[in-house]
């Protein structure tokens, strides 16, 4: 396998409805389109919109890095978006992500994650997590063919709010995921990834996101991206909406 460091940089143009930035950070959308050996990774520039709890008009960036080798596999997310209108800033939005699988088989492996996240703008001062669990692969076919995987663990989560009405957080919560993958033809791809993430201590306290994604390569180095993201919160802050959905368009350049 190649081992060459891939970069892909994307031009991104969203238009979404309600989506709750301060959610489940979907780490198995990233680890689908990337099934073998060797390092991959891509830098984004975002613009994007989003009409709900805030509206805004803001531009971001992100890098995305996966390690893979027969044994285990590093995974890093970093991501940044700052916007101003009228010269009023609308978007301060921040978010770290490294996590860690070591590979017992075929199969199945165990992982450690840590995550740490800031939203200014949707109430949300600091979340910071740390957890682990296992990852079972149920299929695996050829890589960018089919693939089929489930996932269970815990997370110790800090949640600090600006908003002065809302209690700050500490809770322990289960991880529950399923993502899959299919090459329905040469040039679609289809991925789906479920998430709930109810409190170990107040099972009625749900986090919860489903994510379908078609990726249709247009030429060899022109994709495009359609997405449907529903994410679920019982205990929104500032009472917003407990179930959020939003759409997206990504189109992709690769060299």
């Amino acid at each position: 396998m190649s081992r060459i460091l891939l970069f892909r940089l994307s031009l991104i143009i969203c238009v979404c409805l309600a989506s709750a930035s301060h959610g489940i950070t979907n780490i198995e959308s990233t680890r689908l389109k990337n099934t073998e050996e060797g390092t991959t990774g891509n830098i984004s520039l975002s613009l994007d919109g989003r009409i709900g709890n805030s509206d805004k008009l803001a531009l971001g960036t992100a890098v995305q890095l996966i390690r893979a080798y027969r044994h285990d596999e590093w995974i890093a997310i970093i991501s940044r978006d700052y916007a101003e209108v009228d010269s009023e800033v609308n978007t301060d939005e921040s978010l770290v992500h490294l996590r860690y699988l070591t590979k017992h088989g075929r199969n199945w492996g165990h992982e450690v994650f840590t995550q740490y996240q800031e939203d200014k703008f949707s109430f949300l001062a600091r979340r910071t997590l740390l957890g682990g669990g296992l990852r079972y692969t149920l299929s695996s076919q050829a890589p960018l063919q089919q693939a089929n995987h489930m996932g269970f663990g815990l997370f110790y989560e800090e949640e600090d709010y600006t908003d002065t009405t809302s209690e700050d957080e500490n809770n322990v919560r289960l991880n529950l995921y399923w993502a899959y993958k299919n090459k329905v033809h040469d040039n679609i791809l289809y991925t789906s990834t479920l998430y709930f993430q109810p409190e170990v201590g107040q099972l009625s306290d749900q986090k919860g996101l489903w994510q379908n994604a078609l990726s249709i390569s247009v030429t060899s180095t022109i994709s495009l991206s359609l997405t449907w993201d529903v994410e679920h919160d019982t205990q929104t802050p500032n009472g917003a909406n407990d179930t959020e959905t939003s759409y997206n368009s990504v189109l992709i350049y690769n060299f």
